[in-house]
Parts: structure tokens; sequence; C-alpha cells
């Protein structure tokens, strides 16, 4: 029988999803606290998202992302821009 499903694994690199989220959420022109009022979570939260390897549930960097205008695959590293 043959699997007519591939999935290729994708390799994410923690720092580059840190970076790219510091440079996101600079550019966004929103505050900490403002951008975790937004998504509901705490600005501590998210300052430990941009600052130590703790990483956000699908479900917040989901919100982040629209909060801030940024595409999500750009921030993984999927994407180059």
């Amino acid at each position: 029988m043959v699997n007519i499903f591939y999935m290729e694994k994708v390799m994410v690199d923690s720092n580059q999803i840190k970076r790219r989220l510091n440079e996101e959420i600079k550019h966004c022109g929103l505050s900490n606290a403002e951008i975790a009022k937004r998504v509901g979570i705490s600005a501590t939260m998210l300052t430990q998202y941009k600052t130590t390897n703790k990483m956000p549930t699908l479900e917040n960097f989901a919100k982040i992302c629209k909060v801030i205008d940024s595409d999500a695959n750009y921030i993984l590293g999927l994407v180059d821009y």
C-alpha cells in the first residue's frame, strides 16, 4: 500500500521565532501592554515570549499575529521577505 499523504518535517528555530516576533512587535506601533490586552494575556507573558524559551500556545500565537498584523509564516521562518 502506498501512502499518498506525505508531510515534510518542518524544523523551527526558536531563536529565529523570538527574533522575528520582536521585530514585528517593534514595527507594529503598539506597546507591549496594548498587544497583551488585545490578545488577552499579561504584558509579562508577552515579554516572556519575546525573551525566554517560553512559546505561546497556537491560539495566542495566532492572536498576536493578528493584533500586530504580521504573517505567522514569516515569524515561524517558513517564508522570507
